[in-house]
C-alpha cells in the first residue's frame, strides 16, 4: 500500500528548539504518521540570523553575521492608511494586520526564520505541542500555562475555543473572510484548561490545518473581549502578545510598547514600535531615505533610486509575494451574469500591459495559486484558459465582437469600485475596457466603505489588489472560489467546481491531491469569478541596524516583532 500522511509507522515529536533551529516538525516532515505530534517544552534560544528571503527573481542581500541580541530602542514603519478596526477576524487588509499583530498570539505560527512558509515549517505559538489522530479528523492541542492577556487575565483553552467559534458563527457585523476554512471543526471540547480538542467533520490534512490556524490574522482573544458585542474593537487591543498599551493617532500613527510580563523569555527586544500613517508613497519613501523609518516597503517605480540613495546602510529583498491584483464582477447584476461578456472583458485586458504600468514590471503572470508554488498550475496552462490568452492583433476586435453578441452594445457606461491607493489600477482597467467600448468611471472610496460595499455586493466591476496568508486550496478556494466563499465577491462557482474541491480536501495522498488542485484551477479560471491580472513581487529595505527579521512571502505572517532587535 503506498504511504500518505496517515499510514507510515512512526510518530514524531519535536522540541521547539529544534523546530526554531529548522528541522523538521514531526507532522510536516513526514510522509505520514499513526498519530502525529509536534511541540516541546523547550523555549527557543533566540539567536539571530542573517535575512534571507528563500526562492526569488533576485536574491536578497544578506545581513553580516549578527552580535547577540540587545534589548531597547524604538522600530519606525509606516503604511498608507489608518486601520478600520483592531479586530483581525473580519479584516483582510495590512492596514490592519501590520498594527495589530503585535498584540497578539495565534495557536501556531509559521517559522519565523523561513521566509518560504512552507506548510512543513509550522510551530507552536500559544499551543505547546499537538496530536493529529490517523484518520484526521481529531487534533490534540496541549496549550501554554502562564500567559496572561495585557489586562492580567489568565490565558485558558476556552479563549481559543471563543475565538475560533467567533470567526465560524460571527455576531451580527462581522464577516469573517476565513469563516469557511474553519467550518470544518465540527466541535470544540476542553477536557481541562490547557487542552483543546476539535474534531473535524471530514478528514483534513495537517499541511493545510495548521496552516490555516497560522495565518496572522487568527488572533487568540480573551473569551470575554470575543463574546462582548460592545468591545471598542476600533480603539483598543487586548491581546497576549509582545507589545501592549496601543495608542493610535488617527491620520498620524499608531504607537505600542514592550510587554514586560511576556510569556517568552527574554522578549520582546525592542522597548515599543512606532507605525506611522502615511498615505502619500513619495512621504513613505522619503521617511525610509532618511532612515526615519527602519524596514518598509518599496514601491517598484522608485525602489532602484532608493537602493542608491540608501546605500549599504540596508538589507534588500525582492520575492514573489503572495499578492495578486485582480477584476471582480457583480455577476449578480447584468450584463455581468453573461458569461460571455466576462470572458470579453478578460480578453480585454493586456497581463503584460498591466505588469508593465501598473508595478512597473514588478509582477507575474499567473493563475488561482502563487506562480511557480506548491500547486501552481504551468503558464503554459494558464494560457490555454479562454480569457487568459495572450493577446493577438485581433483580440479586441475579437472581444468587441462576442460583447455584441451578448447584447451589450458599443458605448456602456459603468461605474468602477476603486479602494483607495488602487487608482492606478482603475485607471489602467478604465483605459483597457475604453478599447472594446466600455465607459468606467472611477468611484474611489476610503478601505472601509470599499469593503463595505464589496461585502453588500454594491458595484458593477472592481479592480482590486488582494493577498492571501498562505498558498494552500483549502485555505483559498474556502476564502475565495466556492459559493458563498466570504471573498468571492462576484459569486461565482458550479457543481463541477464544488466537487473537485471536495475529492482534493479529503484526499490524503500528495501527489493525487495535487493532480486535484491543477485540476480544479482547470475547471474554476474560466468562470472568472476573479480575473488575475498578475501576481505581485514585493521588495523590502530593511537597515542593518534592525536584526531578527526575515521577509515573508505573506505579509501577514510574521508581524508579531518579538524577536526583531535593533543593532545599534
Amino acid at each position: 500500500m503506498t504511504n500518505n500522511y496517515w499510514t507510515s509507522p512512526a510518530a514524531h515529536r519535536v522540541s521547539r528548539r529544534d523546530a526554531l533551529r529548522g528541522a523538521a516538525i514531526g507532522v510536516a516532515g513526514l510522509a505520514g504518521a499513526a498519530l502525529i505530534g509536534c511541540g516541546g517544552g523547550e523555549k527557543s534560544e533566540g539567536k539571530p540570523t542573517a535575512s534571507g528571503t528563500g526562492a526569488a527573481p533576485t536574491a536578497a542581500t544578506s545581513a553580516p553575521a549578527a552580535a547577540q541580541p540587545r534589548s531597547g530602542g524604538r522600530l519606525a514603519r509606516a503604511q498608507a492608511g489608518d486601520p478600520v478596526t483592531f479586530d483581525q477576524h473580519g479584516q483582510s487588509t495590512t492596514y490592519v494586520n501590520l498594527v495589530s499583530s503585535p498584540m497578539f498570539n495565534t495557536l501556531v505560527q509559521f517559522d519565523p526564520k523561513d521566509g518560504d512558509e512552507k506548510s512543513t515549517g509550522i510551530l507552536p505559538d500559544l499551543a505547546d505541542s499537538w496530536q493529529i489522530t490517523p484518520d484526521g479528523q481529531t487534533y490534540v492541542f496541549k496549550l501554554k500555562q502562564g500567559v496572561k492577556f495585557h489586562d492580567g487575565t489568565p490565558f485558558v483553552a476556552a479563549d481559543v475555543k471563543a475565538s475560533l467559534e467567533r470567526q465560524i458563527t460571527p455576531p451580527k457585523g462581522l464577516v469573517p473572510p476565513r469563516q469557511d476554512q474553519l467550518k470544518i471543526i465540527k466541535t470544540m471540547e476542553i477536557p481541562d484548561d490547557f487542552t483543546l480538542k476539535m474534531s473535524m467533520s471530514r478528514p483534513v490534512s495537517p499541511l493545510s490545518m495548521l496552516s490555516i490556524l497560522g495565518q496572522g490574522w487568527m488572533a487568540i482573544y480573551s473569551q470575554k473581549d470575543a463574546k462582548d458585542e460592545k468591545f471598542d474593537w476600533k480603539n483598543k487591543a487586548n491581546g497576549t502578545g509582545p507589545y501592549r498599551d496601543m495608542k493610535y493617532e488617527r491620520g498620524v500613527k499608531v504607537t505600542m510598547e514592550k510587554n514586560k510580563a511576556y510569556h517568552v523569555k527574554d522578549r520582546p527586544y525592542l522597548d515599543g514600535l512606532d507605525v506611522f500613517i502615511m498615505p502619500q508613497e513619495s512621504s513613505r519613501d522619503a521617511a525610509l531615505q532618511a532612515g526615519q523609518i527602519q524596514l518598509g516597503g518599496m514601491a517598484a517605480g522608485s525602489a532602484e533610486s532608493l537602493k542608491k540613495a540608501i546605500g549599504d546602510k540596508a538589507i534588500y529583498s525582492r520575492r514573489p509575494s503572495h499578492g495578486f491584483s485582480v477584476l471582480n464582477y457583480n455577476s449578480s447584476k447584468a450584463p455581468w451574469n453573461n458569461e460571455r461578456v466576462r470572458r470579453a472583458v478578460n480578453m480585454a485586458i493586456s497581463r503584460e500591459d498591466a505588469i508593465k504600468v501598473v508595478p512597473k514590471g514588478d509582477g507575474v503572470v499567473g493563475g488561482y495559486h502563487l506562480p511557480g508554488g506548491e500547486w501552481a498550475l504551468p503558464d503554459a496552462e494558464i494560457r490555454k484558459i479562454p480569457g487568459y490568452e495572450p493577446q493577438g492583433p485581433n483580440s479586441v476586435a475579437d472581444a468587441k465582437k462576442m460583447l455584441a453578441a451578448a447584447g451589450v452594445k458599443d458605448g456602456l457606461n459603468i461605474v468602477m469600485l476603486i479602494r483607495l491607493g488602487s487608482e492606478n489600477l482603475g485607471l489602467f482597467t478604465a483605459d483597457q475596457l475604453a478599447k472594446v467600448g466600455i465607459n468606467a468611471k472611477q468611484d474611489v472610496q476610503e478601505t472601509a466603505i470599499a469593503y463595505d460595499r464589496l461585502n453588500k455586493r454594491d458595484f458593477d466591476l472592481c479592480p482590486w489588489g488582494h493577498a492571501i496568508s498562505l498558498d494552500d486550496p483549502d485555505a483559498i478556494w474556502q476564502e475565495m472560489y466556492l459559493q458563498g466563499a466570504p471573498r468571492n465577491y462576484s459569486e461565482l462557482s458550479s457543481p463541477e467546481i464544488e466537487a473537485v474541491f471536495m475529492k482534493q480536501t479529503v484526499e490524503l495522498d500528495p501527489a493525487k491531491r495535487k493532480a486535484l488542485v491543477l485540476d480544479m484551477q482547470k475547471v474554476s479560471m474560466p468562470i472568472l469569478g476573479k480575473a488575475i491580472y498578475y501576481w505581485s513581487i514585493s521588495q523590502t529595505a530593511q537597515y542593518k541596524q534592525v536584526q531578527g527579521w526575515v521577509p515573508h512571502v505573506s505579509v501577514y505572517n510574521n508581524q508579531k516583532m518579538q524577536d526583531v532587535w535593533l543593532s545599534a
